[in-house]
């Protein structure tokens, strides 16, 4: 019988301040998105990571989806972002992006792969939903307390309002 949990934690809405990020992107499907974002986050964490002089809350690091506006899932790309907290937009890298992100209600949930056994953004979507809350479309991000591979545990954060 397998040890996994099959349901995550109680979701919880909290508030967080505005925050800068600064990482490296890729634009992918759905279909594409279990190859393109772990080769992404791997390739940030192995190679880029060092060049950020300005990091805040290491060793916290952020994986961000960005979808362009009416995204549809089944026909569209979005943006992945693997970035970092910075305190501010000095000295950045030449090949990294900088994002603002803003003051924001969230609905967050805590994710383990390693005991739960199932996809935490439906299950965040649903709760929202049985909340009476209502999503705020555009981004979303996951937040790792160190980031050591796509095994690694995570907060969900997905806006709401």
């Amino acid at each position: 019988m397998s040890e996994q949990l099959t349901t995550a934690v109680e979701p919880k809405v909290v508030r967080k301040s505005n925050f800068k990020v600064v990482g490296v992107y890729c634009q992918t499907m759905m279909d594409e998105r279990e190859i393109k974002i772990p080769q992404l986050m791997e390739e940030f964490h192995k190679t880029k990571l060092s060049k950020v002089k300005n990091r805040v809350n290491a060793p916290r690091s952020i994986g961000m989806f960005v979808d362009p506006p009416n995204w549809d899932e089944m026909n569209d790309a979005f943006y992945w972002i693997a970035a970092v907290e910075v305190d501010s937009f000095e000295k950045i890298p030449q090949d990294m992006i900088t994002k603002t992100i803003p003051a924001q209600k969230y609905a967050m949930v805590e994710y383990d792969p390693s005991v739960h056994d199932f996809n935490p953004y439906p299950y965040l979507h649903q709760w929202i939903k049985d909340q009476g809350y209502d999503n705020v479309d555009g981004f979303g991000f996951e937040e790792y307390h160190s980031y050591t591979g796509s095994s690694t545990s995570y907060r969900l954060y997905l806006p709401i309002k």
